[in-house]
């Protein structure tokens, strides 16, 4: 003869299985199918307004002064550095990209711990603020930084690293 528990325990087995199943999904969650087999229409989330971005310039500058990324610096050197342990040679390429046009290009034999000021943004004759591309080819790599003349920009290096890396990069406020 079966027990009186037995029944009492798929009960309680089939409730544990089916539970979550038995009910409807909350109000505003996922989509469901009413029993008629239309769509539930489902609730979309109200859009916010975002905060004002704050303005990107400061409503009060003192007189006579203006931001350094404003302001021209015809005179940016280009300078290459040597300090691996042996001898390298670094290819340099200087576009200026108002013009597209390459204002100097040169070749570079540097002993270990050797540098040299190759170039001068200065000899461009630059109209205010413009951009100049340095391409620098070595140990078997080519990189480029871009640098603007302003006072923002400083000067611009091409550094072959102690571990024989080419590592192009600048100064910048």
């Amino acid at each position: 003869m079966p027990s009186r528990s037995t029944p009492l325990a798929v009960l309680l087995v089939v409730v544990i299985v089916t539970a979550g199943c038995l009910g409807s999904p909350a109000p505003g969650t996922g989509t469901g199918t009413v029993t008629d087999g239309t769509p539930t229409p489902t609730s979309s989330p109200t859009p916010t307004s975002s905060p004002t971005p704050p303005s990107e310039t400061p409503t009060y500058t003192p007189p006579g002064t203006e931001y350094a990324s404003e302001q021209p610096d015809a005179s940016h050197s280009v300078t290459v550095t040597n300090d691996w342990n042996r001898s390298v040679t670094v290819r340099v390429t200087v576009v200026r990209e108002a013009t597209n046009e390459t204002v100097y290009e040169g070749t570079h034999d540097l002993d270990a711990g050797e540098e040299q000021v190759v170039y001068d943004t200065a000899e461009a004759d630059p109209d205010g603020i413009e951009r100049f591309t340095i391409t620098a080819t070595a140990v078997n790599a080519t990189e480029s930084v871009t640098i603007e003349t302003s006072l923002c920009y400083g000067n611009a290096y091409v550094e072959i690293t102690s571990d024989g890396e080419l590592y192009p990069y600048y100064a910048i406020c």
